[in-house]
């Protein structure tokens, strides 16, 4: 009876699948989660990571009834739009959810689920990482990387040179499953970096260079800064047309012969 108090209940109106059965998880992995938030983070990081790991094997996905009507294809090939992939390598398990809920409190319910498989028999999982942007206007120039952690994780995360958020609220599907695994044996943190209000490659660059350090991996982010600079040239570009545009539309100095005034 003690134990069931550690695994928490699964969701009710959600599933997670587990179709390649041959692949056996270790204990103690770590799973890397990433939604589909602001600045799309999520996504980009676990996509390299999906690219880029070597033996990294797509063992399963994730259904539910609040997932929005959406279909995503890659090369012509259909695949769920919440799937999860495994490396035996890395011992990683990464989620990738390429669109959001239609209800916020249906993370509510995809939390529960996802905590309760990682605390399975099947997984025994030890720790899931989030991140999430933090939303700037503007140029961004530099992508530090904070985290927020349980107490016990906040002497290790600090050897990576991280920075420490004082205090603050995580609001979304990142909260959700952080709040559950505080209720859990499971163990948890989250990093967060600026972010801009469309896809922002480089700020997913920064966090991949944590997780380089975290977990020894070695995911090349050169292509990502390289699309980021893309978009910042591009947003700069806009910009200055727009400045243009509106140099453009000011009033003349002195009002045309038969006009005595202008209206706006």
């Amino acid at each position: 009876m003690v134990k069931k108090e550690y695994i928490c209940e699964k969701g009710k109106k959600s599933s997670i699948i587990i179709e390649d059965l041959r692949t056996e998880i270790k204990e103690g992995a770590t799973m890397i989660l990433g939604f589909a938030g602001i600045g799309l983070i999520g996504p980009i990081v676990s996509n390299a990571l999906i690219e880029q790991i070597p033996d990294i094997t797509e063992i399963g996905f994730i259904t539910s009834e609040y997932l929005p009507p959406i279909s995503v294809f890659y090369d012509g090939v259909l695949k769920h739009p919440f799937r999860i992939y495994y490396s035996p390598m890395y011992n990683l398990i990464v989620g990738i959810s390429e669109v959001p809920f239609q209800v916020a409190t249906a993370y509510n319910d995809l939390s529960k689920t996802i905590n309760n498989w990682l605390l399975s028999e099947d997984v025994k999982a030890k720790e899931v990482v989030i991140f999430q942007g933090i939303p700037q206007r503007g140029i961004i120039n530099d992508y530090p990387v904070y985290y927020a952690a349980e107490a016990e994780m906040v002497e290790n995360l600090e050897k990576y040179e991280l920075k420490k958020v004082e205090k603050g609220i995580i609001v979304g599907a990142e909260a959700t499953v952080l709040n559950e695994a505080l209720s859990s044996k499971l163990k948890a943190y989250a990093l967060f970096t600026p972010v801009l209000e469309i896809p922002t490659p480089e700020a997913a660059a920064a966090i991949i260079e944590v997780l380089n350090k975290i977990y020894n991996l070695k995911i090349e982010t050169a292509k990502l800064i390289e699309e980021g600079k893309e978009i910042k040239a591009k947003m700069l570009e806009l910009a200055e047309k727009a400045t243009q545009y509106r140099n453009q539309q000011q009033l003349p100095e002195h009002p045309k012969e038969g006009y005595t005034r202008y209206f706006q």
